[in-house]
């Protein structure tokens, strides 16, 4: 299974005035067209939040547009600058969508299992687990112990140590207890994530949890070569029965 990875879009409303809209949208638009060039092609494409800036409808208008061409499916979980309720409609159906309003749903079809986690807190920029988040990721997980399974979210549950804020969660108990659910699961093979702009890999739960550069290349945090400033960047995610998950980083011709 080849899974592709976008991530912290940060898309803006067209604005003739704001370079940056057009940046970020083209960014958007040569990574979707980058990854339909592939062969073999990806089997899905996971968006891992900050799809827009502020959640405004003519940007969600803009995400569909640019994500529409995309030619296998795409699997989304909402980043803070998203929230939930914006998103709901636009990429998340009635089943994706549990009783406490967040999002949480699996994808089944796939040689390796996906399920989405929201990771919103709801009063900032920061994420949480409520008991219910956890608790529907335990039961999910125990639906199908013997697959293969990667989750995906918009915040790292790590601490990045190059950032400015490391550990980008409202309290260290929520994290340790998701540690806990995944540790007991030992079929979770990867956490994907966003949030961070950089590239960032580390255990966590008995697994391997990494986020990668934002694909809004204003946005990138961390050091990188001057041949990267403008490309956009999204990342392959080849997953082998027998080592896991191989992941890439790939530049997008400009």
């Amino acid at each position: 299974m080849i899974l592709a990875q976008i991530t912290d879009t940060h898309l803006m409303s067209p604005n003739p005035a704001e370079p940056r809209a057009a940046a970020r949208a083209r960014a958007l638009k040569q990574s979707v067209a980058d990854i339909n060039s592939l062969d073999p092609r990806p089997d899905a494409v996971i968006h891992t939040g900050d799809m827009t800036q502020t959640a405004a409808a003519t940007e969600i208008a803009l995400a569909c547009e640019l994500l529409a061409p995309l030619a296998m499916p795409l699997y989304v979980t909402p980043g803070n600058r998203d929230g939930r309720q914006a998103l709901i409609g636009a990429f998340f159906g009635d089943d994706c969508v549990a009783d406490g309003g967040f999002v949480h749903y699996a994808v089944n079809h796939h040689p390796v299992r996906l399920v989405a986690i929201d990771s919103l807190s709801g009063n900032n920029n920061k994420g949480n687990f409520c008991r219910a988040r956890l608790d529907a990721l335990d039961t999910t997980l125990a639906q199908a112990p013997a697959r293969p399974t990667a989750l995906f979210m918009h915040h790292p549950p790590f601490d990045v140590s190059t950032s400015l804020y490391p550990f980008q969660y409202n309290c260290r108990q929520a994290v340790a207890e998701l540690a806990t659910v995944v540790s007991r699961h030992d079929h979770v093979v990867r956490i994907f994530t966003g949030h961070s702009h950089r590239p960032y890999v580390a255990h966590f739960g008995g697994t391997v949890a990494s986020t990668m550069p934002s694909v809004a290349p204003d946005l990138r945090q961390g050091d990188y070569p001057a041949a990267m400033a403008d490309r956009p960047v999204y990342q392959l995610h080849r997953f082998d029965a027998r080592g896991g998950f191989v992941s890439e980083t790939r530049l997008v011709d400009a």
